[in-house]
């Protein structure tokens, strides 16, 4: 396999847990079909899965074959890139195992207006929920699991570093995630008129203003102003944070303790 060029893993990274965050949206929405239509939709979650999952692979075996695979970061993006891949066939295996129970309650299409829906509390309807929350929460996790992965590539490759003087800042867990976050692009700030400020974020992730105001009170991110709140201001490190980028984020080595618990995903957080 030819060397990958570390500017070329992080894009495909970021590219990767943007549609990790899709499918995820996706597989949400997939239990509030009616009985009839849930079929088709699982199955094409499933496909989807499993193509996210093998590009997770083949990014694996890029980073395997890059200039920055012997170092402690592309140690670590490995350990990253395999626990998302594992995320994914788990999240396709539950999604499989639905197969029967959607099959089960799936009708032939109906010319006539439905019938008020009735409690959903039969074998099926129960083997089916279970295993599309399951799917759900393992393919919330990957998103940012990529994420991570190319925040660690960006601070090994970062040409800055902190020079004497400056003082590495500490950082609570949730602040961490979020400073790792920003450092992909992954966080716009908007506020409406008569409203309070809320952020966007391209997966869901659990940060809100509050954490990002205290990274902002610590000289780490800024804004960019180029743009109106009411678009959306791009949330970006300032050079002190591109400075700490490294020591904050190359320790970070298990994919599964990355970031906090995920927060129920909604793009707009308070």
């Amino acid at each position: 396999m030819p060397d990958t060029q570390p500017e070329d893993l992080i894009r495909q990274l970021r590219s990767l847990a943007e549609d990790f965050a899709d499918v995820h949206h996706l597989t949400l929405r997939t239990g509030l079909l009616d009985d009839d239509t849930v079929l088709m939709p699982l199955i094409a979650r499933i496909r989807t899965t499993q193509s996210l999952t093998n590009q997770t692979l083949t990014l694996t075996l890029a980073t395997g074959s890059s200039t920055i695979a012997a170092t402690a970061a592309g140690r670590s993006t490995i350990e990253h890139l395999t626990g998302a891949a594992r995320q994914g066939n788990d999240a396709g295996g539950h999604l499989l195992a639905g197969i029967p129970a959607a099959t089960a309650l799936h009708r032939a299409p109906r010319s006539t207006p439905r019938p008020a829906r009735t409690p959903r509390t039969s074998i099926h309807h129960l083997a089916l929920r279970r295993h599309l929350s399951a799917a759900t929460g393992l393919l919330r996790d990957a998103p940012v699991i990529c994420l991570d992965a190319a925040a660690l590539i960006t601070a090994a490759t970062s040409s800055t570093a902190l020079v004497p003087g400056d003082v590495l800042p500490r950082l609570t867990d949730p602040q961490l995630a979020a400073f790792r976050l920003i450092s992909q692009r992954a966080v716009r700030i908007r506020q409406r008129e008569g409203r309070p400020p809320f952020l966007h974020t391209s997966v869901p992730a659990p940060t809100v203003t509050a954490t990002v105001a205290a990274l902002e009170r610590k000289k780490l991110v800024t804004r960019d102003t180029g743009t109106s709140l009411d678009e959306g201001q791009e949330l970006v490190l300032t050079p002190a944070g591109q400075r700490a980028l490294p020591a904050l984020v190359l320790p970070a080595t298990a994919p599964r303790r990355t970031t906090p618990a995920p927060a129920p995903p909604r793009r707009r957080t308070r």
